[in-house]
């Protein structure tokens, strides 16, 4: 029987096909929830992602207000005014680029937590399907073992009533007149 979906072939004993409802309902919550935890991790990930983009924009964005803050310190004679809005520029970017690294950092972490979460998972689930499988696997051992000691059972009470009214194997090796048959060779010698 498989072990995951759904099957027709579930055991005809009520009891055996309610364990294994049962088992096949906990597989399938074991997949939701395996399904779910990759879902948040590919989530995570294109968040994490995106906080890198942002990060490296962030970072060119710094790059860049340093630049235009060297060329307004050259410029300083000629355009005070543009040098200090060069170094507001430089101190938002490096605020910016500062707020960016620690949102990266703290998805990082929560993508670390969420990795670990889904491989505890993974674990969990194999564990969990080994478990059933062996559940599965004694249950069918015990069914068939009760079946052929049934099936042992009757057979001997069939053998010992088909003896006792005289349709077995011993009635049926008589001769005529209930004596065994007498073949040539157990005719006694002083007879001949």
């Amino acid at each position: 029987m498989p072990l995951f979906g759904k099957s027709d072939t579930f055991s005809e004993n009520p009891e055996i096909r309610q364990v294994e409802k049962m088992i096949a309902k906990e597989s399938r919550e074991d997949q939701k929830n395996l399904d779910h935890s990759i879902k948040d991790l590919s989530s995570a990930e294109k968040s994490h992602n995106k906080s890198i983009k942002a990060a490296d924009k962030a970072q060119h964005a710094l790059d860049k207000s340093v630049e235009q803050e060297h060329k307004a310190a050259k410029a300083l004679n000629r355009a005070v005014h543009g040098h200090d809005a060069a170094i507001s520029n430089e101190q938002n970017a490096e605020k910016t680029l500062t707020i960016k690294q620690q949102h990266e950092a703290r998805l990082e972490q929560d993508l670390e937590q969420k990795r670990r979460h889904l491989d505890d998972l993974q674990q969990r689930k194999a564990q969990n399907d080994q478990l059933r499988e062996s559940k599965l696997s004694q249950i069918h051992a015990q069914a068939a073992a009760a079946a052929d000691a049934r099936r042992m059972s009757f057979d001997n009470n069939d053998v010992g009533q088909r003896a006792a009214v005289g349709d077995g194997p011993a009635q049926q090796s008589r001769g005529p007149g209930g004596t065994a048959p007498v073949s040539g060779g157990d005719i006694p010698p002083t007879a001949v």
